[in-house]
């Protein structure tokens, strides 16, 4: 006798075994013991989750002879018919192989006919979607109207193609994912039944595999006993599966968080010399870090990743990085998910979001900063402002100096709090010469003047002006490029002198523009603390051409009324005499 595979072998034969359906289940075992049986259905969700299964029991429930009932008997000949696939009552139909309209037309003549043992002629469409639209036309008026012996089941993964003109005449039910709870629940049960033993680890496993699907589930079990030899491991499972050991993605996330680029590119390595493959490992470290993230940040984690063979190992690691952190990497390596299924590259897609991932800086909890700030400043935020995503619990990372959260990298360090700016040591500050690390208040509202005359030209052009100049360009990137040769010097009291090489008439007029003077002078005073005043020293306009780089242009009086044309030729230092103009 040839071996009955577990799939079919354990395939439920009553709404009572079925498993993960319970809202399907109820509603047609209420019509069917009610006698209020639809005359189409649309059964609809992921593969082998029940569809065709709860189609065949239905088809039971209508036929048996002790019906209608909602608990066929499984003994009786239509039962066994049907279930065996042999009942000429029962016509399951193959939507990708009979899809013509040459099919649906065949269908519509044979309803005519009778049921031949039955009481039913249940007709049971697979992957009804792949029916083309001449097929779904020719049975819209048999579905509709179809006789009173007739039944029709149609089951699809894609609803989105059936046509609704065909779904709107149909009860529909959607299928959902089966959990892994129950999953594992049915493997257990089919693994004591069969007499072999199975960890509970492997179970996990293999019901994540699975996906939601209980027909991979019991087919990857069937896969599994006949390596194992009567007890499967968790071992056995990763081997036959070609699933990458915990223990990489744990390598993994230890060099990621201690910011060990070297560490991290050389785990990845040792894992693709095992064999394993480039899009395995990223979707595997990304569900390690949606699990070391669900453990960090849900109120109980247990339930949901309860599937994890190693909960304890899991909950140690999450400890090492922030939650924030852990969203962050997640985010990297989802889009690495993404890159890696059309990339001809896929090992190289990998490579590039762990070096990513090993070289991001860690998340600072606002809070943090502020109470870090408020307590003097020179403390470290407690979320590891400093460095890798690690966050200061881990060693071994590779990473220059720190500044603490609230400094900018420059020869202007400050951090600010409040309403207050401390410029940082060794710093001569804006304030007049105050003592370093001593807050400078800035007053909202109108602000007192700064003097700005104790500071030395050197250290406006070094150290301040470029940080004016970056915060006009970040505004107005072509009200900057006018300043780029600006040079900055300080004036008597709250003013600051820049003198712009270029004098033409077009250069002036932008800088003395009201609102882009009121920009500079507003970025002036957040770099310099209070309020600025900018006075502006321009320099010769261009020497003029020799005699033979003059350009005789004609232009007549009216056209040099146009303020375009007038500021056009003033931008090259020229004037109009009546109708010509020499350059």
């Amino acid at each position: 006798m040839s071996y009955l595979v577990l799939a079919r072998k354990w395939r439920p034969e009553s709404f009572s075994d079925v498993v993960g359906q319970r809202h399907v289940v109820l509603t047609l075992s209420a019509a069917v013991r009610t006698e209020r049986t639809a005359h189409a259905y649309l059964f609809t969700g992921p593969r082998g989750v029940g569809k065709t299964t709860i189609a065949r029991i239905l088809a039971k429930a209508l036929n048996c002879e002790k019906g209608p009932t909602d608990e066929p008997c499984g003994e009786c000949v239509s039962c066994t018919e049907i279930a065996s696939g042999k009942s000429l009552d029962v016509i399951e139909i193959d939507g990708a192989s009979n899809r013509k309209i040459e099919d649906a037309r065949g269908i519509r003549e044979t309803v005519q006919y009778a049921p031949l043992s039955g009481r039913m002629k249940v007709y049971i469409i697979d992957e009804a979607h792949m029916l083309t639209r001449e097929a779904f036309n020719a049975l819209l008026k048999t579905l509709e109207e179809p006789p009173p012996h007739v039944v029709f089941i149609m089951a699809t993964t894609e609803p989105g193609k059936i046509p609704e003109t065909i779904s709107s005449r149909c009860q529909r039910f959607d299928f959902h994912r089966i959990s892994s709870a129950d999953l594992e629940a049915r493997l257990s049960q089919i693994a004591g039944a069969e007499g072999f033993e199975i960890d509970s680890g492997a179970v996990k496993l293999v019901a994540a595999r699975a996906d939601g699907s209980m027909r991979d589930a019991v087919s990857l079990l069937d896969q599994l006993v006949s390596v194992g030899a009567g007890s499967v491991t968790v071992d056995d499972v990763a081997r036959v599966l070609g699933i990458p050991d915990v223990d990489v993605f744990f390598n993994l996330t230890d060099a990621i968080a201690s910011a060990d680029t070297s560490g991290t590119l050389a785990a990845l390595e040792a894992a693709m010399d095992a064999g394993f493959d480039a899009s395995d490992l990223i979707d595997g470290l990304v569900e390690h870090l949606r699990n070391l993230l669900l453990i960090k940040a849900a109120p109980a984690p247990e339930r949901l990743v309860g599937r994890i063979a190693d909960y304890q190992a899991h909950e140690g690691a999450s400890s090492a990085i922030i939650e924030e952190d852990l969203v962050r990497l997640l985010r990297i390596g989802i889009e690495a998910q993404a890159s890696v299924k059309w990339s001809t590259q896929p090992a190289l897609i990998v490579e590039l979001a762990l070096v990513r991932m090993a070289r991001l800086t860690s998340s600072v909890a606002i809070a943090d900063v502020v109470r870090a700030l408020t307590e003097g400043g020179s403390r470290e935020p407690s979320g590891g402002a400093a460095g890798s995503v690690g966050g200061g619990a881990r060693s071994g990372g590779k990473q220059g100096p720190s500044k603490s959260a609230g400094q900018r990298s420059g020869d202007r360090d400050v951090a600010m709090s409040g309403g207050t700016v401390t410029p940082a040591s060794g710093s001569s500050g804006a304030g007049g010469g105050s003592p370093a690390g001593e807050p400078v208040t800035a007053t909202s509202g109108p602000a007192p003047a700064v003097a700005l005359g104790d500071a030395r030209d050197a250290n406006v052009e070094a150290a301040l002006w470029p940080d004016v100049l970056g915060r006009i360009r970040s505004e107005k990137p072509g009200l900057a490029a006018f300043l780029n040769d600006a040079v900055a010097s300080t004036g008597e009291g709250a003013v600051l002198e820049l003198a712009v090489p270029n004098g033409s008439r077009f250069h002036r007029e932008q800088l003395k523009d009201r609102g882009n003077m009121r920009l500079m002078e507003r970025a002036a005073g957040e770099v310099f603390g209070g309020r600025v005043k900018l006075a502006f020293t321009f320099g010769e306009a261009p020497q003029e051409r020799s005699s033979s780089q003059r350009v005789k242009t004609q232009v007549s009086e009216e056209a040099a009324q146009d303020p375009v044309v007038r500021k056009v030729l003033d931008m090259f230092g020229g004037e109009i005499r009546g109708s010509r103009r020499e350059e």
